[in-house]
């Protein structure tokens, strides 16, 4: 199914609905539809057709969401990028992408021009909110042309959003998202717009577009004939201040986002009344913030959802009664806090199984890698073969994760295998920025792990072998790594140590790092160099 469709839908049961909304904008879904079919025929005057890769470069907003539809209305694929990249890593992702357009934001135009050059399949630049000479306008594009109807031919196993994110290697691994995979998702997971339903349900989203929890939204709120609410980028006051002005019933949050919000000074004065729902997700939730939040928010549902991007978001589901504590004691009581550590059991369309080093599959309470089987598994890696062999064996993804079902089937998590770092929704490769560091012309050797945090979830930790006669102080490193990468990758806390612990191959133990240098702290263990 083309996840055009769900627009088409609502379009024509709920056309005066709000669609859309952001400050002063507000969109009806007759207003959508007829914005998007114009987008998409000024995309095709400029060759973007079916299997043609679009850009996006900008904060979330409601023509984020029209962009999404114009691409999946012509059968092509959007690749929506982290606008926090450095020039290094957008080059490198717009590159291997191939992508024809790209749509940009005025505030992240002039880093975009500056990277213009190296861009080698680049055709044209639409910019949201400015009309620069080199670009193109998007507002003239839509007022251009006319509302005339597109159908592409789509499979299910095409295409239609590749999102890039961290893997264990230095380069981000672009992961294909099908329309399929899509439309499982969504119509497993809401019912198709009521025109009937007087109190529809309005859904603020604040994570990132760029991420699958934010992309997911654009097409659950739409088939659902919701109100979305868009938050250009998160903070706490804007949640706050958009769930009391609108009157939210859902929201999906990462556990940064949650704690934040509850910590604000007024969060008291805001009247949240309206809430039946809060989702939490993408990043370890500490136990001491969702034990929180169970108290500061009695009466809406909370629910724990895991996933990956390579799953087109939810695996597992953590749901409202399991979080329901009030008036427990003795063993029910310590069962669901318990379980609270817990992502819950598998969704109805995924077979989650637990697996040993030999692929073979181990009983309950047993730990191994979590793997999966789903419709919703993605295609693969754009353009990387190895990788996606690696990921997808025999149709079962191999999700890198570490943890064992219980009795029940509750997936508990307890590490990962490939040692990726999740701060605050976002996934970090240890390996670019070990990369980074050891370029520093006073570091001989790195390595990097996470450590627990209260606030993100995980933060990065450096351990590192300065130079002999060297002493880098953490601010340089710190600092010399935010030249190279995103300012969220760089380690905000450091080792320093005379060497690695490494086996007989050359590998370094990430694991013997991890029980000697895993605190959130820094370490001098250092006993001749200074």
């Amino acid at each position: 199914m083309n996840t055009a469709e769900f627009l088409m839908i609502s379009s024509m049961t709920v056309p005066d609905r709000e669609a859309l909304v952001q400050g002063d904008t507000r969109v009806t879904y007759m207003e959508m539809a007829d914005r998007v079919k114009r987008l998409a025929n000024g995309l095709q005057s400029l060759g973007v057709g079916n299997g043609s890769h679009v850009v996006v470069m900008a904060m979330n907003s409601p023509a984020f969401v029209e962009t999404y539809y114009a691409c999946a209305t012509l059968g092509a694929v959007l690749v929506p990028l982290n606008y926090r990249a450095k020039q290094e890593e957008l080059t490198y992702m717009i590159n291997t992408a191939g992508a024809d357009v790209v749509l940009v934001s005025e505030r992240y135009l002039p880093l975009l021009q500056e990277i213009r050059a190296t861009l080698s399949s680049v055709r044209h630049v639409i910019c949201y909110d400015a009309a620069p000479a080199d670009a193109k306008n998007y507002e003239a594009l839509i007022a251009e042309h006319e509302a005339e109807d597109i159908f592409a031919d789509i499979d299910d196993g095409d295409p239609t959003i590749l999102i890039y994110t961290s893997g264990t290697t230095a380069m981000p691994k672009g992961v294909m998202l099908t329309y399929g995979g899509m439309s499982e998702y969504v119509l497993s997971g809401v019912e198709m717009a009521n025109p009937e339903d007087e109190s529809p349900e309005v859904m603020l989203v604040s994570v990132p577009f760029f991420h699958v929890a934010g992309a997911t939204t654009m097409c659950l709120a739409v088939y659902g004939g919701r109100k979305l609410v868009i938050l250009p980028q998160f903070s706490p006051e804007g949640w706050l201040e958009a769930v009391q002005r609108e009157r939210v019933t859902l929201s999906f949050v990462v556990p940064t986002m949650l704690k934040r919000i509850m910590e604000h000074p007024n969060f008291d004065s805001y009247d949240l009344s309206s809430l039946k729902s809060i989702t939490y997700g993408a990043a370890p939730m500490p136990y001491e913030v969702v034990r929180r939040a169970v108290d500061i928010f009695p009466n809406v549902d909370l629910n724990n959802a895991y996933g990956q991007t390579e799953t087109n978001s939810t695996l597992t589901f953590l749901g409202p009664d399991d979080h329901k504590i009030a008036g427990l004691e003795g063993e029910a009581l310590e069962l669901k806090l318990k379980r609270l550590r817990s992502v819950g059991r598998p969704r109805d369309d995924v077979f989650v199984m637990i697996m040993d080093n030999s692929n073979q599959m181990l009983g309950p309470n047993e730990e191994g890698e979590i793997c999966v089987a789903s419709g919703r598994v993605m295609a693969g890696y754009y353009g990387n073969e190895e990788a996606t062999h690696e990921a997808i064996q025999d149709g079962i993804l191999h999700t890198g994760d570490v943890g064992y079902l219980d009795d029940e089937n509750y997936l508990f998590i307890t590490g990962r295998k490939k040692d990726l770092i999740i701060r605050g929704g976002e996934n970090i490769s240890p390996g670019e920025i070990e990369a980074v560091l050891m370029s520093h012309p006073n570091v001989e050797d790195a390595a990097v792990i996470g450590v627990p945090d209260v606030e993100w979830g995980e933060v990065v930790k450096a351990v590192v072998v300065p130079v002999e006669g060297s002493a880098p102080s953490p601010e340089e490193l710190t600092a010399y790594t935010k030249q190279h990468l995103s300012s969220f990758k760089a380690p905000q806390y450091f080792a320093f140590v005379e060497e690695l612990p490494r086996n007989p191959m050359g590998k370094v133990l990430k694991t013997d790092l991890r029980k000697l240098y895993g605190q959130p702290q820094h370490d001098q263990v250092l006993s001749a160099r200074s």
